[in-house]
């Protein structure tokens, strides 16, 4: 299992409905710069590279109804499709996934001189394997894109890299969920956790692999019985089955972040003004953060052992209402703030009622 313990993160790639209109938001409210596209030549479908420090997202639009990507997309709309590892020898990988258990859904094979595979992991979410010396720089372009101009406008990274991934399961599914990565990719779990926020609540496994730059925290819904849909049974309804809620970008500093990227349009998700009231007590203050400017951005705060998190979602614009962003800062702190779990359910229950009254 040494092979596929040793992958790490190379891009994202989500299958989109309207490619020109991913890339204008993402590249007008995100600060996402234009990398490369794919040739010109290929009929089935078309793609984008996106990059931003280390981070690569690569937005593919099918461009005819019996392509894999437009099927893919009618069925789950706009979403993570596809996460690819890099790995000095995709053959070795692929094979151990395959031995593992994993289904195969591309062998082997050159693309622009690069070998890449693909199995399937839970859902209807794949992991493809680009091949990759164990030296190569973050930020590659995907194999069969071909570089774009570079651009006299370069604008400062505000995230750094991939933090985690929210990975959504239906009830009942957790852990057959972490049994996969446990037993495929030999990730190994980092922190469990169950909470409950009345009748409504989540328990929760994260996963993460060797290198430390892919973790999923894998969510099934802990309703109990005769409770309306939490937000987690209603993205897996919406979604049409489970798959990836959202990313969450890590950034230096979440204020700066958070003022620019309002600045730019982006809507976040409201947090009660009660939370900030209580802040004070639960946590004892916060070090890094004045509580006004964490008020005024909506921005939550939490803290473990290792030291404080901050964090703060945006609202889908998802017409199903599922995929969104994270933005995340670490100041120390390992986990992936419990203490705000409820906040996050009240908010997402208020989001959900104010779209009911419209």
């Amino acid at each position: 299992m040494q092979v596929l313990r040793d992958a790490r993160l190379d891009h994202v790639e989500f299958y989109v409905e309207d490619i020109d209109a991913t890339v204008k938001d993402l590249a007008s409210k995100y600060a996402f710069q234009l990398a490369g596209t794919s040739s010109a030549s290929i009929q089935s479908h078309r793609s984008i590279a996106l990059r931003q420090g280390g981070i690569v997202l690569l937005l593919t639009q099918g461009l005819t109804e019996d392509s894999p990507v437009s099927a893919w997309v009618r069925t789950h709309g706009d979403g993570v499709a596809n996460i690819w590892l890099r790995t000095p020898s995709v053959d070795a990988a692929f094979a151990e996934a395959v031995a593992n258990g994993a289904e195969a859904v591309l062998q082997p094979v050159e693309r622009a001189g690069v070998l890449v595979a693909g199995f399937g992991a839970f859902g209807d979410v794949q992991h493809g394997l680009v091949e990759r010396p164990d030296d190569a720089a973050p930020g590659q372009l995907p194999p069969g894109i071909v570089p774009a101009p570079e651009s006299a406008a370069q604008v400062p990274a505000e995230f750094g890299v991939l933090d985690h991934f929210a990975y959504l399961v239906g009830a009942g599914d957790l852990r057959n969920a972490v049994k996969f990565y446990e037993s495929v990719l030999g990730f190994s779990v980092i922190f469990e956790d169950r909470t409950m926020v009345g009748g409504q609540g989540m328990d929760s496994q994260v996963v993460r692999n060797a290198a430390g730059d892919v973790t999923f925290t894998i969510v099934e819904s802990a309703a109990k019985p005769g409770q309306s849909l939490d937000f987690i049974a209603e993205f897996v309804q919406n979604n049409a089955g489970p798959g990836v809620e959202h990313i969450a970008f890590s950034c230096a500093d979440i204020v700066t972040a958070v003022q620019k990227l309002r600045g730019r349009g982006v809507d976040f998700l409201d947090t009660p003004g009660a939370y900030y009231d209580l802040l004070p007590d639960r946590l004892g203050g916060v070090a890094r953060h004045e509580l006004e400017q964490l008020r005024e951005l909506g921005i939550l705060a939490d803290r473990d052992h290792g030291g404080e998190l901050f964090q703060i979602f945006t609202h889908s614009t998802h017409p199903r209402n599922t995929f969104f962003f994270e933005v995340i800062e670490r100041v120390g702190a390992e986990t992936f703030g419990k203490g705000n779990v409820k906040a996050l359910f009240e908010a997402r229950k208020a989001e959900r009622s104010q779209r009911e009254e419209r």
